[in-house]
């Protein structure tokens, strides 16, 4: 199902704060600065040149670095390379985000 299919049945909004997919896990709660689109990918958005990205990571999955392909754990915080032209953005081990396209 597309991702805006399932906002419209579910009324679950397309862009969401960390906790809305992963409510056990308390310090997903403190994350004012990363968004989910859908469940299954993670955004760190960056508002200042030269500055590196400080990265959480939800317990309960997997993640993997759209840039790198490399998979690290959740639950973590990480340093993530990055400048105003790419944002770090990782996706859910084992989603499938091809079907948002069609």
């Amino acid at each position: 199902m597309r991702l805006s299919e399932e906002a419209h049945h579910t009324g679950a909004p397309a862009m969401r704060p960390l906790f809305f997919d992963f409510p056990e896990d308390e310090q997903a709660w403190d994350v004012d600065d990363q968004f989910l689109l859908g469940p299954d990918v993670l955004a760190a958005p960056v508002y200042e040149a030269g500055v590196r990205a400080r990265v959480y990571l939800p317990v309960g999955a997997r993640w993997i670095d759209v840039v790198t392909g490399r998979v690290l754990e959740g639950g973590t915080r990480l340093d993530a390379e990055t400048s105003l032209e790419r944002i770090p953005v990782f996706i859910r081990e084992g989603a499938d985000v091809t079907d948002w396209l069609s």
